[in-house]
């Protein structure tokens, strides 16, 4: 499957980053690109297109997806191997198709054969769309997968790095990636035999909690919106609260004005930013994506997302009469469009 365009690649990067983050390498390097990030150092980025995995004979594997390592100049039958001297080193992959970001473990991939196949579960990618950081248990290697929203590869950096520089691997690493989910923190156990009850804990913690949260923010966004999706105005008592920012990301909040009650279908799309909405409440479909999917995977239908685009939303009842709520909207809806990298 086609991959996407290296400079769309390299724009998601940098919209993640901090608006700081200064490139030493071109606009359309991916396989690396080199940068220096606050409150991070010198990162060397390997980045490649997520995608599902058809490698198989018949039907692909249920629920893989996957990148495909191969370096500019590499040919087939040839080896190749990640750079790690001189900057901190993370192998990404970035998809289209749910709109965040997916970490391996870069030391695992320093040598490598011609286009080898590096997977993760769809589920992670899906439990990351819906609430900004997931966490794979380890697999191949002891291997600990990360998901995430771009919101949050700042701090994945940070939590990765520090876990590289406490040597924590397998199962350790699981839980320092789960100790580290953003707004739900907690402190590592200090014994090896209470490891696996601890992950066992913090995963049923971390999902209860946002059980809770979403069922109350959900009913306060609703009732904002008159119960009807800002976006295509559907009015069927399924209407759902979506977090502008999402739940396990700095900044997040349960408050109304972190929030837009939208339908299921555009819930999803919004959750995994195929479009934003901009400060002046106005659609802003990614196309980049758009026009990927509409040539590498079926999209009957995508005009439930594109012929919004330029659309004004319904504005909450507080727009006009809370200007704390709707400054404090706005900034988070500057947030997230940047982060994604939608004008």
């Amino acid at each position: 499957m086609p991959a996407l365009p290296n400079g769309v690649l390299r724009s998601k990067l940098a919209g993640a980053l901090p608006e700081e983050t200064r490139f030493d390498t071109g606009p359309e390097d991916v396989h690396p690109a080199l940068a220096s990030v606050p409150g991070v150092g010198r990162v060397r980025f390997y980045l490649w297109t997520v995608t599902p995995d058809r490698s198989a004979k018949g039907a692909r594997p249920a629920g893989e997806h996957k990148i495909q390592l191969i370096l500019p100049g590499q040919k087939k039958r040839t080896k190749a191997s990640l750079e790690t001297q001189g900057a901190y080193t993370v192998l990404l992959g970035y998809s289209a198709e749910f709109g965040v970001f997916v970490a391996w473990e870069a030391p695992l991939y320093q040598q490598f054969a011609y286009s080898p196949n590096v997977q993760c579960r769809e589920e992670l990618l899906r439990e990351a769309r819906g609430t900004g950081w997931a966490v794979a248990p380890p697999r191949r290697a002891e291997e600990v997968r990360v998901a995430f929203s771009a919101g949050n590869l700042p701090h994945f950096l940070r939590t990765s790095r520090a876990a590289d520089e406490r040597g924590l691997k397998g199962q350790w690493r699981e839980a320092h990636f789960l100790a580290q989910t953003p707004n739900a923190k907690a402190p590592l156990p200090t014994r090896a035999k209470d490891l696996e009850e601890y992950v066992e804990k913090q995963r049923e913690r971390v999902a209860a909690t946002r059980l809770v949260r979403d069922g109350k923010f959900s009913a306060l966004v609703r009732k904002e919106y008159d119960y009807a999706c800002a976006v295509c105005t559907l009015q069927l008592e399924i209407t759902e609260g979506a977090h502008i920012i999402p739940v396990r990301e700095k900044g997040s909040s349960d408050k109304v004005w972190n929030g837009i009650a939208l339908c299921p279908n555009h819930h999803e799309l919004f959750d995994g930013t195929a479009f934003v909405v901009n400060p002046e409440l106005q659609v802003r479909v990614d196309r980049a994506r758009v026009d990927y999917l509409r040539e590498n995977d079926p999209a009957q239908g995508i005009e439930i997302l594109t012929d919004f685009d330029g659309e004004r939303i319904r504005a909450p009842r507080f727009w006009e009469s809370n200007a704390e709520y709707r400054e404090s909207m706005i900034r988070a809806l500057s947030h997230r469009a940047a982060a994604a990298g939608i004008a």
